[in-house]
């Protein structure tokens, strides 16, 4: 069978430290002889800061400590590097960037493979007898599309280390990836390979580093392009970046349309042209009286947000309304990834980040606790920083409603902050956009949901505690972890050894106490119990953290109380974990006797996101386990029991309830209870897609 991906496999680069046999990081090749990579990856193979600003080594000079091994087409052998081109990491402002940046442009270095190999396979440095580069056609490059999945190999390119990676969204400077169905998450020593899109046979990015469990890659379909403005060095004609130019072809024609129909006098298109410089930042001016429709069009393609920036022009000078519809039919048939015009984007960007350390977004909340308010269908923005989310939610096409995800995001945010200017500015530029995309009307909706969300639940702290029992005993090792109302950690302590209960509960005890004079008024916290899948019938919700003669303290009875056993969650339906736990407004919750298929069903418009377990004790554990593997959030049963009249209390305290009413149920529930009720018995696991523990830090494969 033909191999999928052997166009990109003999043309990955993996780069080496001399002496050293693992990978610092991949790279393509572009040329026979000319490797692409990231600077950082560069930088820290010679021994320097990541983010180093200035250019290791001259044209000439060869790259001392650094080799290049082309493993899918001559793996034996490294080679030495001249340094071609150099483009260091910077911030969109110009300024060099900065460890913890949430974002940098560029970070690109161009390598010039020498000919003869510096070393074998037993990694020795002697020179061997003259043997040529082989002759490897370079891949082709193109853009990413989101919502697919690429491919990437570490920097070895060893082919077992394999991740696929889906594109969540394309931001200005990056492309954002999550590997939920990969077995191999994207590393450290990934950085600078190649992102490669196997349907369309196209390299699309390289790997640029990651954050949590998400990782970001640069675009490749204009590096030449933006190498020559602001690179050190000339690329060289023979490595401009082969594209698929029928696609390109495509859009010009669709965009011609349009233009064509509202631009039809040369003062049009001048003025026009001009604009449209300006606007996406470029130097120098257009080209006044001479400027075509084509022209126009393949400036608008040549630079990120150029389409839509180009559309809102031309919308403001259309007369008819047929005409309107054209040119908003064309923006999202050539440009549906993104809306905002560059300007609508850098605006955006400055209010939610703020351009100065004391400026007013300090008080805005952060891209997950909007959304967790406002996008319960919505994607998920987990460890996102704003530039990223706002990517993702530009690219996000919901099923619902006219109102983009991103504006309504914006709503909510502008209701959550306490500073008025960056309010009533956040709501300025809402309307400014809306009126644009003629969604004025629908976006007053999202503004009053907006501002009754103030009325919401109180944020509260989060204390986990992760069970390890010792045998058949009483004693646990343990992990306890708190977190405040905005998410920080205030508390985090491993206990290896195994201790009696009566340990654990004192030091839970100390901690919840220390938590109590910081939580917020009337705000319940919650104690989260992570447990293998034997133990999901511990009641832990009963412990008496504190004995008291008149008031022992019950754990279920001051603290919402919920188990949570990521251990049975399938990964195959954890898009639909995500899903269901969005829809916890929206969702259903049914109660099972038996087992029932409507709990399988993916993508439903009203999801199972919560089930009570009436079911007799034999088919209990079944049904149990099934709810967790395909993503149920919600799950509550009495723990087992010959008392045959709990079945009927759980129907009665789950009847009518709303998926997301279920925990202060439950809790209410505990709190009434009398020895022996259902209060003293009910099992609740409430278990989302986030805020998971950190798991055990595994080291990077092996090349």
């Amino acid at each position: 069978m033909e191999d999928p991906d052997y166009a990109v496999k003999v043309a990955h680069a993996a780069l080496y430290r001399d002496q050293d046999p693992r990978a610092f990081g991949g790279g393509v090749l572009i040329a026979p002889d000319l490797v692409l990579t990231c600077a950082h990856v560069v930088n820290q193979i010679l021994g320097r800061p990541s983010l180093a600003q200035e250019r290791p080594a001259g044209p000439d000079d060869v790259l001392a400590t650094l080799s290049v091994a082309l493993p899918g087409a001559f793996a034996k052998h490294r080679f030495r590097a001249k340094l071609e081109g150099w483009l260091p990491a910077g911030r969109p402002d110009g300024q060099p960037a900065r460890d913890g940046d949430a974002e940098w442009a560029g970070d690109l270095a161009l390598l010039r493979i020498e000919d003869a190999p510096v070393c074998s396979e037993d990694r020795s440095l002697s020179v061997l007898s003259a043997t040529r580069l082989p002759d490897v056609r370079p891949p082709d490059i193109g853009r990413c599309r989101v919502g697919t999945v690429s491919y990437v190999w570490f920097g070895s390119g060893a082919p077992s280390t394999i991740a696929a990676a889906t594109a969540q969204g394309v931001t200005d400077h990056w492309i954002v990836l999550d590997c939920p169905a990969s077995a191999q998450g994207i590393v450290g020593g990934y950085s600078g390979s190649p992102l490669w899109d196997r349907e369309l046979q196209q390299v699309v990015g390289l790997v640029v580093g990651r954050r949590g469990q998400r990782a970001f890659a640069v675009p490749v379909w204009d590096v030449h392009t933006r190498f020559e403005a602001g690179g050190d060095g000339t690329w060289p004609a023979s490595a401009r970046p082969a594209r698929d130019d029928r696609r390109r072809t495509s859009l010009i024609l669709q965009l011609l349309g349009p233009l064509r129909a509202c631009l039809v006098s040369p003062a049009d298109r001048a003025e026009c042209a001009d604009r449209l410089v300006r606007e996406l930042g470029l130097p120098g001016q257009g080209p006044g009286a001479d400027a075509s429709h084509e022209w126009i069009a393949r400036m608008a393609l040549s630079r990120p947000r150029g389409i839509p920036t180009l559309l809102a022009l031309v919308h403001s000078r259309t007369v008819s309304e047929d005409d309107r519809r054209w040119v908003r039919r064309t923006a999202l048939s050539t440009a549906p990834d993104q809306f905002l015009t560059a300007l609508e984007h850098r605006e955006l960007l400055e209010l939610l980040i703020g351009t100065e350390p004391d400026s007013d977004s300090a008080s805005l909340p952060g891209p997950q606790d909007a959304a967790a308010r406002a996008l319960q269908l919505g994607p998920s923005l987990t460890g996102l920083e704003w530039p990223e989310a706002v990517a993702v939610l530009e690219a996000y096409q919901s099923r619902r409603g006219r109102v983009p995800r991103l504006l309504r995001l914006v709503e909510f945010a502008a209701a959550h902050t306490t500073a008025e200017e960056t309010q009533h500015a956040l709501r300025a530029w809402n309307d400014a956009v809306a009126r644009r995309l003629d969604v004025s009307e629908s976006l007053l909706e999202h503004r009053a949901q907006a501002i009754e969300s103030l009325d919401a639940a109180i944020d509260a702290p989060v204390v986990q505690v992760q069970l390890w029992r010792a045998g058949n005993s009483d004693a646990f090792s343990y992990v306890l972890r708190a977190t405040d109302a905005l998410g920080g950690v205030t508390h985090h302590r491993t206990q290896d050894r195994p201790v009696p209960l009566t340990g654990l509960l004192a030091e839970l005890r100390t901690l919840l106490e220390d938590i109590a004079p910081h939580s917020a008024p009337g705000a319940l916290p919650t104690v989260e119990c992570f447990v293998t899948p034997d133990e999901l019938d511990l009641p832990f919700d009963q412990w008496i953290y504190h004995e008291d003669d008149l008031f022992p303290a019950v754990l279920g009875k001051d603290f919402l109380c919920v188990l949570r056993c990521p251990e049975l969650r399938r990964r195959t339906f954890a898009s639909e974990l995500r899903y269901r736990w969005q829809a916890l407004l929206s969702g259903r919750l049914v109660l099972l006797e038996r087992h029932d298929p409507v709990i399988q069903e993916r993508g439903a418009a009203s999801p199972v996101c919560a089930v009570a377990l009436i079911s007799p004790d034999t088919e209990l554990v079944r049904l149990r386990v099934i709810a967790l593997a395909v993503g149920v959030p919600g799950v509550v049963w009495a723990r087992p029991s010959t008392r045959t009249e709990l079945g009927q209390a759980l129907i009665e305290l789950a009847q009518g309830a709303a998926p997301n009413e279920l925990p202060r149920r439950v809790y209410e529930a505990r709190v009434a209870a009398e020895p022996g009720s259902i209060g003293t018995r009910l099992a609740l696991v409430w278990d989302g897609p986030d805020n998971l523990p950190e798991a055990l830090r595994l080291s990077d494969p092996s090349p």
